[in-house]
């Protein structure tokens, strides 16, 4: 996605998060009862003012006074009203390096993130996204483009000159420019502040960056619960992620209907503790070599 702005959210306590959604129950042991586990959910808040209308004329520039405030309402509403907390005891126990996951564990978070962007896309009107291993290729050569050149999201832009790179090498317009990526970065907590993270504490930082991008590119500072500023307008100050992630981006329908879908990680070498989240849209449009696309 063409967007000079970054998700960054630095705090320093683990998020704090209520339950919502719907309970699913995982397979019981012999000797335990079964758990209950609430699934990750995400809502549009259409009726505080959130709206796909607002959205696009956000991206497209012509976003009146009285409707970006309406929009912001409408994100802050979004921010507030979707807390989420992985509460599955497995996803609890386990930990892994974020930056050295297992090939299943990057398609199950690619699923989980995926599941909640066509979340807010089906309540828009909008088509799916989907899996596919080329596109998580993709987001892994994108990572280690980011972690070879010590590049991150907390730099002032996308690493345009290694996603060009990583498109060629998965057999994608290299020459199209930033059009595939929604940069954000891990929230740096008390009880994660480097590679490792349980699942769980993953995905809840995973569920709050998509909530970032979506809400207005809601942004804290400083330490503490960023629960404590999502009043605050100022935090909001950008809906390019919104529109990519919602193909909202186009008023003359250039949008692509659908897109596949893969998320990877990067460390930098000189500071274990920020770790950016690559997730990688790429349309039908840009794959110039599908055999290439599809190794």
């Amino acid at each position: 996605m063409k967007t000079n702005k970054k998700i960054v959210t630095l705090f320093g306590a683990t998020i704090a998060l209520t339950f919502c959604g719907v309970s699913a129950v995982t397979e019981a042991t012999p000797t335990t009862s079964v758990q209950t586990v609430e699934a990750a959910t995400l809502t549009i808040p259409k009726s505080k003012g959130y709206t796909s209308s607002r959205v696009l004329k956000a991206n497209t520039g012509k976003l009146s006074k009285s409707n970006k405030k309406k929009l912001v309402e409408g994100s802050i509403a979004g921010m507030k009203e979707n807390d989420w907390i992985d509460t599955d005891s497995s996803d609890i126990a386990r930990k892994v390096d974020v930056t050295n996951l297992s090939e299943s564990d990057k398609v199950m978070l690619t699923h989980f993130t995926l599941d909640l962007i066509n979340q807010a896309r089906r309540q828009m009107g909008k088509k799916a996204w989907t899996y596919k291993k080329g596109a998580l290729k993709f987001a892994d050569r994108t990572a280690q483009q980011y972690y070879n050149n010590n590049r991150s999201v907390w730099d002032a832009d996308h690493y345009v000159a290694g996603i060009e790179r990583a498109a060629k090498q998965s057999g994608l317009n290299y020459k199209a420019g930033q059009v595939y990526e929604d940069e954000s970065g891990l929230p740096i907590t008390t009880e994660f502040n480097g590679h490792t993270r349980s699942i769980a504490a993953l995905k809840n930082q995973i569920y709050f960056n998509v909530k970032q991008m979506l809400f207005g590119g809601f942004s804290s500072v400083g330490s503490g619960d960023p629960k404590k500023q999502y009043d605050n307008a100022s935090r909001y100050v950008e809906w390019e992620h919104a529109g990519d992630l919602l193909g909202l981006r186009s008023a003359q329908g250039y949008d692509a209907k659908t897109k596949y879908f893969g998320v990877s990680f990067s460390g930098l070498k000189n500071d274990s503790s920020k770790i950016s989240v690559h997730m990688m849209g790429v349309a039908k449009r840009y794959i110039l070599n599908y055999k290439k696309f599809n190794k």
